[in-house]
């Protein structure tokens, strides 16, 4: 009986001493998880003379000896096949992304993942990412499945994991030392291409995210004195702002702020006051809403401190001013989670919504009952869908494709750039019109309310400058365009007479530098929130009120 089960596994298995397995699966990582890298280091170099040639074969047998080093430490007996399989099965994944959208991975990107939610996970898959799965994912491990390592004893293994992990550092180490000016340069003028060595570069971001996560055991204040001023309680009437966060809008595109195409027409003739000089504090969501919402400077942010800490929202509640926060995108990264909120993106609306998602126009949905049921002052933000890709033209109803053609694919590097532009300036035209929307309704509130809004977009987007797609660069080493994000004002006359605001002085500002460090200071200024985190020189408008207010709220503060 044992003997056809003998013959049986020595015809459908391999088998592998523990070193030439690891040797094997380095080779097979080098060779067909890095087409980006390889592509990325060549460009890089140039490959033109003897010397490049020579730093590029240096640069492969680095990747080969720390690819060796760091398979080595995963290959165990019991369980080092599964945690291989799925190392397979993410470098699969990741070898399209970097392919498909030139991105690079790195921690923030890590938990731009672990943070998305199913709808973003559909938008993004494509019949290429399936194949990649399948061939760079599928098939090695069902190869993987069929080789037997061979393992000696533990003391013999591990004599030899030692020897093998020396000599794969001692090979590093002379890499490294016998090019390093060559290295410096690479690394200095081109940092993202380290972070495409696949599948070293999300092994070492994973443990960066998992090592910087802290249990949060308890939320700390910030203040403990929220009130509104004496300015705000002078009011005749209670304030209403509207805080639109927007998605993947990059300020250049904005027809308002000079680009070619008419992108704004809306917005053009609505009485607002247009920042120009705005950026962003990361290149993804995760990190820009968390960080535009807390005191904290992009300087001194962090995820682990926003995040054990109140924001601004909790310091807006504490004032005593009602909030909504109410949400058409992947949630809010526990900003509003102290708050009243509420997800929109699967509203049955008919006219708003189809089968995949709900458009932008659905956050105005029922804002009169919403309004009724809040008396007082209330900060109402709506976070949208906005410009996100890579399917801009899934962003807008189909009777607004201004621009065409279009691209229909989420794979935009098979799209003509032309086409790409175009989907994604008619979702650009889209917010214009929600925007004014959302303008036009706030003025229907003018004889009750002194109305307000504020438009920021969370971060940019690359449109294939430069081989480039998408966002979540790392922010040292970003292009612009996922760094200069809109920001716009519009104040009723009713705001602006009770702030005692000039909103010529607001337009001479207009050009000047500002962040996402702006927002914190200037929606508690709006809603004439008095406390301690309260930095009147960060706030955009404070400059613009008058003297008689400035002195009564620095009296009082």
């Amino acid at each position: 009986m044992n003997l056809p089960e003998s013959s049986s596994r020595k015809k459908w298995s391999i088998e592998l001493r523990s070193t030439h397995f690891v040797l094997a699966v380095s080779a097979i990582f080098l060779a067909f998880y890095n087409t980006r890298f390889f592509a990325s280091l060549i460009a890089a170099t140039h490959f033109l003379t003897g010397k490049e040639i020579l730093f590029v074969a240096n640069v492969t047998l680095l990747v080969f000896a720390l690819t060796f080093l760091v398979i080595s430490l995963f290959t165990l007996p019991r369980i080092g096949k599964p945690l291989l399989m799925l190392i397979f099965w993410i470098a699969a994944g990741a070898a399209y992304f970097m392919q498909t959208y030139g991105i690079v991975i790195h921690t923030l990107m890590i938990q731009n993942v672990v943070e998305t939610d199913i709808s973003e996970v559909r938008d993004l898959l494509s019949p290429s990412l399936l194949g990649y799965l399948l061939v760079l994912g599928l098939l090695p491990s069902l190869i993987l499945s069929r080789i037997r390592i061979r393992f000696g004893s533990l003391k013999t293994e591990t004599i030899t994991k030692a020897k093998s992990i020396a000599a794969a550092l001692l090979a590093v180490v002379a890499l490294l030392g016998s090019m390093h000016s060559d290295y410096i340069a690479l690394f200095r003028n081109h940092k993202n291409v380290r972070q495409m060595v696949n599948p070293l570069n999300f092994i070492y971001a994973g443990i960066s995210y998992a090592s910087s996560r802290n249990v949060v055991t308890a939320i700390k204040p910030i203040e403990t004195d929220a009130r509104i001023d004496a300015a705000g309680q002078l009011q005749s009437k209670p304030t209403l702002l509207i805080l639109v966060i927007g998605e993947t809008a990059r300020a250049d595109h904005f027809g308002i702020n000079g680009y070619a195409r008419d992108t704004t027409p809306n917005l053009a003739q609505q009485d607002i006051v247009n920042f120009t000089q705005v950026t962003s504090c990361g290149t993804e969501t995760a990190a820009s809403v968390p960080c535009m919402f807390s005191n904290l400077d992009r300087s001194d942010y962090s995820d682990s401190k926003a995040k054990s800490q109140e924001g601004l929202l909790d310091v807006v509640k504490h004032a005593g001013v009602n909030l909504l926060w109410r949400d058409n995108n992947s949630g809010c990264k526990g900003t509003c989670d102290r708050v009243t909120h509420e997800n929109v993106q699967h509203l049955q609306v008919p006219a708003l919504c189809n089968a995949r998602e709900c458009f932008d126009e659905v956050l105005l949905q029922d804002m009169d009952a919403k309004l009724s049921a809040s008396p007082g002052s209330l900060l109402l933000v709506l976070h949208q869908k906005g410009s996100h890709g890579p399917d801009y033209y899934h962003r807008y109803p189909q009777s607004m494709e201004h621009f065409k053609p279009v691209c229909q694919s989420n794979e935009l590097q098979q799209c003509a750039l032309g086409d790409v532009i175009n989907a994604y300036d008619n979702s650009i035209r889209y917010t214009d019109y929600f925007l004014s929307q959302a303008i036009d309704w706030l003025k229907s509130k003018q004889d009750r309310y002194d109305t307000s809004l504020v438009y920021i977009s969370d971060h940019g987007e690359s449109l294939g400058e430069n081989g480039m797609y998408l966002h979540g660069m790392p922010y040292m080493i970003a292009p612009e365009t996922q760094k200069h994000v809109p920001m716009i004002f519009w104040l009723s006359d009713n705001f602006k007479q009770d702030h005692a605001i000039d909103s010529g002085c607001m337009k001479n500002l207009s050009a000047n530098p500002y962040s996402h460090d702006n927002l914190f200071h200037t929606v508690l200024g709006m809603l004439n929130i008095s406390s301690t985190v309260y930095d009147q020189k960060l706030d955009i408008i404070h400059p613009c009120r008058s003297r008689a207010v400035q002195q009564s709220l620095a009296h009082h503060a």
